[in-house]
C-alpha cells in the first residue's frame, strides 16, 4: 500500500499519468508542431523534393487543421484551406466518408480549390507528443489539376497543456511526496 502511494506521488510529481496510455481517442485542445510535405504521382513516384519543416496546428475540439506553408513547390507556394477531420476511433483522422468528400482544398499557382481526400495516422508517443503520418492522401479524380496525385504530410505535434496546469500537477505531486516523507518519520 505504501509503495503504491509512493509510486503514485512520484508519478504525479513528474507529470506522468499513473494510468495506462489511452491512445489518441478523445484528444482535445489545440496541438502544434511541424510537418514535412512531399508530393507523389499516381504511381507513387516522388514529384519534386520534400519541403523543409513547416508549422501546423490541429484543433481536436473543432476538427480543423491550420497549415502554414512558406516553401515553394515548383516555383509557387501552395496553401491549404478548409482542412477538416474527424476521429475515426482507431488513431486515424480523416473524412467521415473517405474517398467521397474532400476534407482539404489546395491552392497552387493559378489552380484554386484543388480537392484533396486525406486520412492521417496519429500515434501517441506517451510523452506529450504525437506523430502524424499520411495514410492515404489523394487529389480527387474530379480535379482539373493533378488528379490522382498524392500530397503527403509527416510530422509531429506537441501537447498544448497550459503551463499553470502543469505547475499545479507538479505542486500536488510534491505535496504528496512531503506527506509520504512525514508519515515515514512518525
Amino acid at each position: 500500500m505504501k509503495r503504491s502511494l509512493l509510486a503514485t506521488a512520484v508519478a504525479l510529481s513528474l507529470g506522468v499519468s499513473a494510468t495506462a496510455d489511452a491512445g489518441t481517442a478523445g484528444l482535445t485542445g489545440v496541438w502544434t508542431g511541424t510537418y514535412s510535405f512531399a508530393m507523389f504521382s499516381p504511381g507513387f513516384a516522388p514529384v519534386g523534393a520534400p519541403t523543409a519543416p513547416q508549422a501546423w496546428s490541429w484543433d481536436f475540439g473543432a476538427g480543423t487543421i491550420t497549415i502554414a506553408n512558406t516553401t515553394t513547390f515548383y516555383a509557387s507556394v501552395w496553401t491549404a484551406h478548409n482542412v477538416t477531420f474527424v476521429d475515426n476511433g482507431d488513431g486515424t483522422y480523416g473524412n467521415p466518408t473517405p474517398g467521397v468528400t474532400p476534407n482539404m482544398l489546395f491552392d497552387w499557382s493559378v489552380n484554386l480549390n484543388i480537392p484533396v481526400d486525406a486520412t492521417w495516422d496519429v500515434t501517441d508517443n506517451g510523452n506529450g507528443t504525437l506523430t502524424v503520418a499520411s495514410v492515404s492522401t489523394t487529389i480527387m479524380p474530379s480535379s482539373a489539376a493533378f488528379p490522382g496525385f498524392h500530397p503527403t504530410f509527416t510530422g509531429t505535434l506537441g501537447s498544448a497543456v497550459p503551463v499553470p496546469a502543469a505547475v499545479w500537477l507538479m505542486g500536488s505531486g510534491l505535496i504528496g511526496l512531503v506527506g509520504v516523507a512525514r508519515r515515514r518519520r512518525s
